[in-house]
């Protein structure tokens, strides 16, 4: 038995499999979060991409070296990102005392927009989840949110995207003489004379909405609002609702249309 060759074989063996292992836990840490008291990568949850509302991401664009893009001192948060070519800062994470976490999306590099952490008790359980609002577009007349919520554990919760309970909740008609907006089982009838720009007959989607698509949170509750609009550009309100946990999931309630003047003294 040849033990120097052996050996060697073993060595080479070992070197491959720690190549392996380091590997895989570099994957492990792009793709999950980890606990801060561990020296090793501990899989805690992954981000529930199904069913959220993240701006899409170019696998293809370059991108900078990482950099702390937010913090907050008072609660010992970061978040870090590298930024893209296209001006938007992409590989977001969050890193807080207890746990670190990839975050899904883009954030725009504007520091008058720069991401938003808060705190509030979402589920009722006496403990405090960090909620992360990030901007991934805003101009003339839009401005767009995402959340995404995590427990203090570092488990995220999903969130019931915003354009999901519109689709399910709002529709129009329109005839010649009116459009009807349909809110649940709450109709609102605004004459056709009363838009600036009136809608060309049997016009699809004269009615839409989600150019404004902004988050806040107030006593332990995220609010959120979509925005309506007639034609290209005549904003006549909004929709506004408010999540509530449900079911390990922060589903949104059912929503209220705020008209702007003059449509709200127009409909009826």
């Amino acid at each position: 038995m040849n033990i120097k060759k052996n050996i060697k074989k073993w060595v080479f063996l070992t070197v491959i499999l720690s190549a392996i292992c380091i590997e895989t836990v570099s994957a492990a840490r792009l793709h999950s979060c980890q606990t801060a008291t561990t020296s090793s990568p501990v899989l805690v949850s992954t981000i529930h991409a199904e069913g959220q509302e993240v701006a899409p991401v170019d696998p293809g664009e370059p991108e900078g070296l990482l950099e702390t893009i937010m913090t907050d001192e008072e609660r010992g948060i970061t978040i870090e990102g590298a930024l893209g070519k296209d001006g938007n800062y992409h590989n977001l994470s969050l890193h807080t005392p207890m746990f670190q976490c990839t975050l899904l999306g883009t954030q725009v590099s504007n520091t008058s927009y720069a991401p938003l952490i808060s705190e509030a008790d979402l589920d009722g359980d006496g403990q405090q989840e960090i909620i992360v609002n990030l901007t991934y577009g805003y101009g003339t007349g839009a401005y767009l949110n995402t959340i995404q919520v995590f427990r203090p554990n570092g488990d995220s919760v999903p969130v019931e995207p915003l354009s999901n309970s519109v689709q399910r909740q709002f529709t129009t008609e329109l005839d010649k003489e009116n459009i009807q907006l349909h809110v649940n089982d709450q109709t609102t009838t605004i004459p056709v004379d009363t838009f600036a720009q009136p809608p060309a007959a049997n016009e699809p989607n004269y009615i839409h909405g989600g150019d404004v698509q902004q988050y806040t949170v107030e006593d332990n509750q995220i609010h959120a609002v979509y925005s309506l609009q007639a034609g290209t550009s005549e904003f006549i309100g909004e929709l506004d609702a408010v999540y509530r946990y449900d079911k390990g999931m922060l589903r949104l309630q059912p929503l209220t249309l705020q008209l702007d003047a003059p449509y709200r003294e127009s409909g009826k």
